[in-house]
């Protein structure tokens, strides 16, 4: 057994009303170098709870005043506490109550009376998940504040650049032919369009380290806003903008915004060499989510590199064609995620592309 051992004490809270369960599990937990704290009733587990997280719970399903599908979907519900694993304890011929618990958030259950070998498995595979999640959180908000930290000090130094060059153009401009003007515009551009790229990834890591601030928000009000917006610094565009029924969704307010405007800015740039381009947006329901659809008759791409289009700094145009960072498609994907949505895309070259996102009921 000593295998299963864990490399250092973790916290288990046992939550269960049964004195002969309690004795069974503290002793099989605690030889295995695992701290226990016991609560007897829902409402003694989320005090517990509040004065300090343990790494992995274990709950019984059916206790007196709360039971443990009330307490499963409360901690759930929580963004304080909806980290913590927790397993359900559970008659071995109880389905409904095992299938019930996964509905309300449980990573997993355990049979009683316990079967010593399946209870230390399943505590152990639980509680390595939950360390092995903290440790990628923790290396992916590291790498966010490095990625803030260089494109914030590469800055600097290329607005530096577009200085230089601009006070070269205006003092040297007589002393240059043609061919060193264009190399002097070139210096600028190119300035500029770096940038540009990291004014983005500086968008994109602040992406990541913003708190979510939820409100309701009415998609349909929104997407027709920031249509209007778009269109009033292109109004010489002849575009159908086709608007269905869409959902009122709980999101930030800011982040849902910015979502929008990736989406409709994209549209209306890959429909730009359209003489008559046409935006359809639609929404149907799942289960659990929403399902928005944003569709264009613009240039498409090469569904064998769909991959590729979420990730910072891909393109599947090049900058002649279409001008872009390439990060915008990355932060959309990002903030979905934030919001537990996903985004994917279909389409075709020369015949148009669908972006779709999920987003959560």
């Amino acid at each position: 057994m000593e295998s299963l051992q864990p490399l250092k004490q973790s916290e288990i809270l046992l939550v269960d009303d049964s004195p002969e369960h309690i004795e069974v599990a503290i002793s099989v937990l605690c030889d295995h170098n695992f701290k226990i704290r016991v609560a007897t009733s829902g409402s003694a587990a989320y005090k517990l709870i509040e004065q300090h997280q343990p790494d992995l719970i274990l709950l019984d399903v059916y206790m007196p005043e709360v039971n443990g599908f009330e307490v499963c979907h409360s901690i759930k519900n929580s963004s304080k506490y909806s980290n913590i694993p927790i397993i359900f304890l559970t008659a071995s011929n109880d389905e409904e109550s095992i299938q019930k618990g996964f509905e309300v958030g449980a990573q997993d259950y355990v049979t009683k009376p316990f079967h010593i070998a399946e209870l230390l498995a399943r505590v152990n595979t639980h509680i390595k998940l939950k360390q092995q999640t903290e440790s990628l959180t923790q290396a992916n908000k590291e790498l966010d504040s490095f990625c803030y930290s260089v494109s914030h000090d590469l800055k600097a130094p290329l607005l530096s650049i577009g200085k230089l060059t601009e006070y070269l153009a205006l003092d040297y401009s007589s002393a240059l032919d043609s061919e060193g003007q264009q190399l002097i515009h070139t210096i600028q551009e190119k300035s500029l369009e770096v940038i540009h790229i990291i004014d983005r990834l500086l968008e994109f890591s602040r992406m990541c380290e913003m708190q979510i601030q939820l409100e309701d928000i009415h998609l349909e009000e929104l997407f027709l806003t920031v249509y209007h917006e778009l269109m009033k610094l292109q109004p010489e565009r002849q575009v159908s903008f086709q608007l269905g029924h869409l959902p009122t969704i709980s999101g930030d307010p800011l982040m849902i915004k910015l979502l929008v405007l990736n989406i409709i800015s994209n549209a209306l740039k890959y429909t730009s060499n359209k003489e008559h381009a046409v935006i359809t947006i639609s929404s149907c329901e799942q289960k659990n989510d929403y399902i928005i659809s944003i569709k264009d008759n613009g240039a498409g791409f090469d569904m064998r590199y769909a991959g590729r289009l979420f990730e910072v700094f891909e393109r599947l145009h090049s900058q002649r064609e279409f001008e872009g960072s390439g990060v915008g498609l990355a932060i959309s994907q990002k903030i979905l995620k934030r919001h537990h949505g996903k985004a994917w895309m279909t389409g075709a070259v020369d015949e148009g592309a669908t972006f779709y996102f999920s987003f959560p009921k």
